[in-house]
């Protein structure tokens, strides 16, 4: 495989390292999360997450009616993008697991909701918080599944399995 020199503003041409993945959902990357529905059709939500130790994590409110499905069938994909310089993004098929609610907010679900509030609102993150801290929410975990893995790139170029001739 011949290497390829590509000029630096179409990205890193790689998929990202754990730290890097770590890194870009970090930032306010709102996650896509895709259940099926009761008819057997994928339903997609745009959710906040938090990624900790290789697993992200929602907080969805009580009547989210992703949750609905996720009770039925907990197989779910979750898609995370930049939409634009060098489109960074992350893809992973998983199973979720309701870790606790609906209740009100405490302990851990309360630690992660407080650090997402600011992520994607900034500073008035906590004001918004602080003001619907008593509606019940789940904590949702969403790991990736042993038979699928993490899929993660960063950059505009195709990847070289793309540009290959099938054998």
């Amino acid at each position: 495989m011949a290497e390829r020199n590509l000029p630096e503003w179409m990205g890193k041409h790689r998929g990202l390292t754990p730290e890097e993945l770590a890194e870009f959902l970090a930032g306010p990357v709102v996650a896509r999360i895709a259940t099926v529905d009761e008819f057997g059709f994928p339903y997609i939500t745009p959710v906040w997450q938090e990624w900790r130790e290789g697993a992200m994590y929602i907080i969805p409110r009580e009547k989210t009616t992703f949750v609905k499905h996720l009770k039925n069938n907990p197989k779910v994909a979750v898609s995370c993008a930049l939409d634009s310089g060098t489109y960074t993004r992350m893809l992973m098929r998983g199973t979720a697991e309701i870790l606790a609610g609906p209740v009100i907010m405490e302990g851990l679900m309360l630690e992660i909701a407080q650090r997402m509030s600011i992520r994607y609102l900034g500073p008035n993150g906590p004001e918004y918080l602080t003001g619907s801290q008593d509606r019940p929410r789940y904590l949702i975990r969403v790991a990736p599944t042993a038979e699928h893995k993490l899929i993660t790139w960063d950059g505009v170029e195709w990847a070289e399995k793309y540009l290959n001739e099938p054998k």
